[in-house]
């Protein structure tokens, strides 16, 4: 009803620099439908009335904007951000910080469903059911209270945490991440939870130890019940062989005819069932972290104390209100459920649901103290004696488990188990931490701290270094760079870019992999443990960043190129949209800006990190200052000589023409790309010999450094395939032509979604460095008819050149064989492409037809 465009921000972002998770709406008047003043003060009043919520915009559809804001948050809960932006005159964007994605779509829907109806004349959802739906979708989509308590941990100590392929939670990034499933953790052994899964098997690897346990059998057939009963003696317990969370398990077994119930109850979920001698005493619950006692609870069933006048089923009913209470695990209670099992528990205390207890008198409804079936917890854990304490760790030793709750049958958890009749019951793998965190009475325990203490020892935050660049121009050969010498150094870098994905050698995906989707499969790639990150303007527009923050950001430049698009007009615009990157830096890290970019330069006054600055121009009045004030810097001196400024004193790094990417020292705009890499280098603690050894190893070429001045020669022609395809691009390769003589050829195109001005600018730089120019078209125009595109660059040639008689022809490979055969020998012919794989394999494949 708002807007048919809605972007979900999942990590730093232009919008804001606290809320990463944010659902951005952007306001399009047109899409709400015209509402007469009788009908918009019925949407007034409304939200007067149930929210007092008063009409605070001038215009009526931006109120309907912060209406819908304002009621999906309170959907969500009542401390959701949101606020209405303008980042130009006249566009609108709404903001609404979200905890779940799929709830805040939710909430957002429901939002406006309930506007819609009220400008309709139709009685709205209430807000209840509304709320009602949106709880659903959170309890189907959130984590559960031991994932959270775990998750939450993690954030406590700067851990990262994304959700990995099939909703597995991943604590840390690269080859430093650990995998949690509930309180199973990255390193919790297979074969010891095997052994818990199996009551028979644990227990006689608790008797090896020599630890308490009751004696029982496993049993098939009812055949084997008497016997069992004979040698073991009443009172018994019978449990499902493979049974949790205390399903069917039937308690204070005295006679054969209880006996068969209970094995009965325990076979409609197991073959097989365990027969034990029933241990008298309180229920407790053991929590052992890396083999250290952590937290201990008494558990007690499910329960109702009566009033004098209400039935059991009714103090059920009162009870289940509690707002402590909700379905599952979604809160720190669970809901009492009545069943056949409450009801055979009910009848063994005389009793019946419509019975009325005693004013004062507390009624257990089920045999088992699991808090999944109702039960409550007591924090006991100062008071267990240092023997059963030992017991415990004795015991999650004996099984091999890292993680467990070790479920004990004592009259008093105070006293050793040896000397009052104790046992333990059981050992759980993926333990509940919900009784420990939130008991119902005693210190609530952070249990999730000592998780994630065993899987991450203080002084280990599970990251791994990220560099993340991005600019207009120059991004991907600074990442191929930066990612070619973290390798050089022994690292096993993942990087991400404009050509693909790669982890260590190998190409993962080849297109356009500069967003955030891709920077989750480096990060979430187990190998690796250096990640350089391209992030381009798409991405960072579209959901932010991939990552929580960043250990050093460069930014090359700010130049106009894709203006117009996503309400981005202006430099200054792409300028914010940039600026999200160094913003994202840790606060010990380091932004790496360029000196000679004012619109960089001034996002030195935007981070909350270290600035250092890079130039190749060493007289620049920004670097000048910088240094003066012992500040970091890299740049180039008049002899080409490039050196590191530590804040003390200058090293030599090496001389630009010394490495290859420079080609010579003619192509200037690389040792741009080559002088933040240094310092991005440096700060990373690699050695000074590796960053020059690693860069003069660099070698360009077309599977190294695709679309960035590729070279061939065809049939006595030089040829030149190059990315430029904005005009802040070719005038860098502009650059690089000046030092070479000879007549020119360039076969020019211009991505569509430019402003008219950029590409007649385009044109006009064309005819400044071209002697013949042929105009051809990328598979792709991106919603611009080519007569638009001709026409444009024409009048930039004409304005430049009007004398220069250009070609049209629109297809790559024939343009090339045009150039190629019409062209004098020993010429050059430059292809300038927006898809620069594609055209470079388009020129490969005419090269090899003129070498056969």
């Amino acid at each position: 009803m708002i807007t048919n465009e809605i972007r979900i921000m999942r990590g730093p972002n232009m919008w804001s620099r606290t809320h990463h998770r944010l659902i951005v709406i952007k306001y399009d008047p047109f899409a709400i439908p015209e509402m007469n003043p009788e009908k918009q003060q019925l949407i007034i009043d409304y939200f007067r009335t149930n929210y007092h919520f008063e009409h605070c915009q001038d215009e009526f559809g931006l109120c309907v904007l912060r209406y819908t804001l304002h009621l999906a948050s309170i959907l969500q809960g009542s401390s959701f951000y949101y606020n209405i932006v303008s980042p130009s005159p006249g566009i609108f964007y709404g903001l609404m910080e979200y905890e779940i994605e799929e709830v805040g779509m939710e909430a957002l829907k429901l939002a406006s469903d309930i506007i819609r109806s009220l400008s309709a004349n139709e009685i709205p959802i209430t807000f209840s059911k509304a709320q009602q739906q949106v709880q659903d979708i959170h309890r189907q989509y959130s984590e559960g209270p031991t994932s959270s308590m775990i998750i939450e941990a993690a954030r406590k100590r700067n851990i990262p945490v994304s959700t990995g392929p099939a909703g597995y939670t991943i604590l840390g990034y690269g080859r430093n991440q650990k995998r949690i499933s509930a309180a199973i953790c990255h390193h919790t052994p297979f074969i010891a939870v095997d052994i818990a899964c199996d009551k028979e098997d644990t227990k006689e690897f608790l008797k090896s130890a020599y630890l308490p346990v009751p004696d029982g059998r496993l049993v098939q057939n009812e055949s084997e019940l008497l016997s069992i009963a004979e040698q073991i003696g009443y009172p018994l317990v019978t449990k499902p062989f493979n049974g949790n969370q205390g399903r069917n398990v039937t308690c204070s077994i005295n006679t054969f005819e209880e006996l068969l119930i209970g094995f009965q109850c325990a076979r409609e979920i197991s073959k097989s069932v365990v027969v034990e001698k029933e241990i008298k005493g309180y229920d407790y619950r053991i929590l052992v972290i890396g083999n250290k006692f952590v937290a201990a609870s008494l558990r007690q069933p499910a329960s109702v104390v009566g009033d004098g006048f209400s039935t059991i089923a009714e103090l059920v009913e009162n009870e289940n209100r509690n707002p402590l209470r909700g379905n599952g695990h979604e809160n720190v209670l669970t809901k009492i459920s009545l069943d056949s099992v409450t009801e055979l528990h009910l009848q063994k205390q005389g009793l019946e649901l419509h019975s009325v207890p005693a004013r004062g008198q507390q009624i257990f409804l089920r045999p088992t103290a699991n808090l999944s079936t109702g039960g409550t917890a007591e924090d006991v854990t100062d008071l267990v004696h240092p023997s059963n304490i030992l017991l415990a760790e004795k015991a999650s030793r004996a099984i091999g488990l890292d993680i467990c709750g070790i479920d004990i049958i004592s009259p008093d958890i105070t006293q050793p188990l040896a000397e009052n009749g104790g046992a333990i019951i059981e050992v759980n793998a993926a333990p509940g931490l919900r009784m420990h965190k939130y008991p119902t009475k005693g210190i609530p325990r952070e249990v999730g701290e000592p998780i994630v203490e065993l899987m991450f020892p203080q002084g280990n935050d599970g990251r791994i270094p990220i560099v993340a660049i991005t600019g207009t121009n120059g991004k991907t050969t600074t990442t191929r760079l930066m990612a070619h010498l973290a390798a050089f150094a022994g690292y096993n870098v993942g990087f991400s870019s404009t050509d693909g994905i790669y982890i260590g050698n190998e190409r993962m995906k080849i297109g356009d992999c500069s967003g955030p989707h891709s920077t989750r499969t480096i990060l979430q790639d187990t190998s690796v443990d250096f990640a350089v990150l391209e992030c381009a303007r798409g991405g960072i527009i579209r959901s932010g960043l991939g990552f929580d923050q960043c250990d050093i950001a460069i930014v090359t430049n700010v130049a106009a190129d894709h203006l117009g698009l996503k309400d981005i007009y202006t430099v200054e615009d792409l300028a914010k949209v940039k600026a999200v990157v160094p913003g994202s830096v840790k606060k010990n890290g380091w932004a790496i800006l360029n000196a000679g970019d004012e619109h960089v330069y001034a996002m030195k006054d935007k981070v909350k990190c270290n600035v250092a600055l890079f130039c190749s121009d060493e007289n620049n009045t920004n670097l000048q200052e910088h240094i003066k004030n012992g500040g970091y810097a890299v740049y180039a001196d008049s002899h080409r000589d490039i050196f590191i400024y530590n804040g003390n004193h200058k090293m030599f790094v090496f001389n630009v023409i010394d490495v290859p990417i420079t080609r010579n020292g003619k192509a200037e705009f690389m040792t741009e790309n080559l002088l933040p890499v240094v310092l991005a280098a440096y700060f990373s603690g690699i050695k000074m010999e590796y960053i020059s050894l690693a860069l003069k190893s660099f070698i360009p070429n077309a599977e190294q450094t695709p679309g960035r001045i590729n070279e061939f020669e065809i049939n006595g022609l030089n040829v030149i395939v190059d990315y430029a395809h904005n005009p802040h691009g070719l005038k860098a390769l502009a650059g690089y032509l000046k030092h070479i003589t000879g007549r020119k050829l360039g076969i020019i195109t211009v991505p569509g979604d430019r402003r008219d001005n950029d590409i007649i600018e385009f044109g006009q730089i064309a005819a400044s460095m071209y002697d013949d120019i042929i105009i051809k078209f990328d598979r792709d125009t991106r919603g611009r008819s080519a007569e638009s595109i001709v026409e444009l660059l024409g009048r930039g040639i004409n304005d430049i050149k009007p004398e220069l008689e250009y070609k049209v022809i629109a297809d790559t490979q024939t343009a090339i064989h045009f150039a190629i055969d019409n062209a004098e020998k020993g010429s050059y012919v430059v292809i300038c492409a927006d898809d620069a794989i594609h055209t470079l394999k388009v020129t490969q494949n005419v090269a090899q037809l003129y070498q056969e």
